[in-house]
């Protein structure tokens, strides 16, 4: 543990060192009772762009200033909220304020650096050109892999991405994960899964490598050659696969749920019922795009970010272009964010369960609801993206989301997806299987279940 000190002060974050979907607890000690101060946690990504956030506090009666337990002043957040610190970090007024954070290199962890500042102060006292000092200061260490997990390249057949495999003999439950219109190729909750027992495959579909530049038709063939690709590996289960996706690539997990045999688990995140935007062949049948938004129906924030929820279009409104679901060999999890400005999830994962429900499916389907979370939901504690510039539309895009509940929300559904995909890719596979996912520990922010 490392903490700089000044005047007695001292700052402790534990674990220092931890995997990114864990909480920690931030301390401060050695301060004058009442004291006014202000914590801050700093960080950049790969392209350098710095993000932070900061909150104020005020000590008790012993010099101390404990995170999890008492609430902010105001800065970011004027609450009680363990993570904000973490969950809250957002571009520093000096970067595009509409910047998403992007983790590209899965191997080296995020280093967030916690400081403590006297009095309640602003932005602008502790950014540059003249930040104020700091009473003391710690380098706070957060991993997406966990030690022993590997990362390897995949060029297999037309398939490009990257697997991660836990360590030890396996075989693992392999999971196929795919994100949405940001394109290229991203790792973060493959790397996340393989950290928590799967053999994940962080699955590209545009804008990688060879892969086309943009958008296009799909066809269903590419996905099930990455379903080959995963149950032919040595340290696979053979007994199926499961698949997530968030967004676009939500609709592309229910694809391959409908049209691939193998895949025994879908996880659906705030994705559509159909084929959203581009169409999907499927052998000598083209299921059609659902058009992602009517232009007439977008609503623009004074800062010219555009909400296209209410573009959404009714699923009664293209009952032919619906994915047929209720044929797959697949259980179901529909996760499903309550205040998505993007589109209506919820009412997309209604129509999917209505659907299944309707067909008298056999096999298991729920739906997890997340009051409060915005579209992006991503493993716990990504930091929270209210709206960014998007390259597929080159426009600024609202996601929505209270960064509060979106973080609960996170969490929330991390451990949900955990459980699904182990249930029906284990436990389905070996009844007597004593093997259980190790999940990360919530039990700081316990406080928050009972505000929703």
């Amino acid at each position: 543990m490392h903490s700089s000190t000044q005047e007695n002060v001292v700052l402790v974050v534990e674990p220092i060192s931890c995997l990114h979907d864990e909480p920690v607890t931030i301390r401060v000690s050695g301060l004058q009772p009442k004291k006014y101060i202000t914590l801050m946690t700093t960080m950049k990504d790969i392209r350098g762009v710095h993000f932070m956030s900061y909150a104020h506090f005020i000590a008790n009666d012993e010099g101390k200033v404990d995170v999890s337990r008492m609430e902010s002043q105001g800065g970011h957040y004027k609450e009680h909220f363990p993570m904000g610190l973490i969950g809250g970090l957002k571009p520093a007024p000096s970067e595009f304020k509409y910047t998403r954070f992007f983790k590209r290199d899965v191997e080296t962890p995020n280093e967030v650096k916690v400081s403590v500042h006297e009095g309640h102060l602003s932005e602008e006292d502790l950014c540059p050109p003249d930040p104020a000092p700091h009473l003391a200061w710690v380098t706070h260490l957060r991993h997406y892999m966990a030690p022993g997990v590997k990362r390897i390249p995949v060029r297999y057949g037309k398939v490009r991405g990257t697997l991660f495999l836990p360590q030890g003999p396996g075989p693992f439950p392999g999971v196929v994960d795919m994100f949405g219109t940001a394109g290229g190729l991203l790792e973060y909750r493959s790397a996340q899964l393989a950290s928590r027992g799967f053999a994940s495959l962080a699955l590209a579909f545009f804008g990688y490598d060879d892969l086309p530049k943009s958008l296009e038709e799909f066809n269903i063939t590419y996905f099930e050659e990455a379903v080959e690709f995963l149950l032919k590996h040595e340290k696979v289960l053979r007994y199926g696969v499961g698949v997530i996706g968030t967004s676009k690539g939500g609709d592309l997990a229910l694809s391959m749920a409908a049209f691939i045999s193998s895949v025994r688990a879908c996880v659906a995140i705030n994705g559509c019922s159909g084929p959203i935007g581009v169409p999907m062949r499927v052998r000598d049948k083209l299921y059609h795009n659902i058009p992602n938004w009517d232009a007439s129906m977008i609503r623009l924030t004074d800062d010219g970010v555009v909400i296209s929820q209410n573009t959404s279009i009714h699923p009664n409104s293209f009952k032919e272009m619906a994915l047929p679901i209720e044929k797959s060999n697949a259980a179901y999890l529909f996760i499903a964010s309550g205040n998505d400005q993007d589109m209506k999830s919820e009412m997309y994962a209604h129509d999917a369960y209505k659907r299944l429900s309707e067909n008298y499916y056999t096999r298991h389907y729920e739906i997890s609801s997340h009051p409060g979370a915005g579209h992006i939901l991503e493993p716990p504690y990504s930091p929270h993206s209210w709206a960014s510039f998007q390259h597929a539309q080159m426009l600024v895009m609202c996601w929505g989301g209270t960064c509060k509940y979106h973080t609960l929300g996170q969490q929330n559904a991390w451990v949900t997806t955990i459980q699904f995909l182990w249930h029906h890719l284990v436990k389905e596979c070996d009844p007597d299987s004593q093997t259980e996912p190790v999940l990360p520990t919530y039990s700081n922010d316990k406080h928050l279940q009972s505000n929703l």
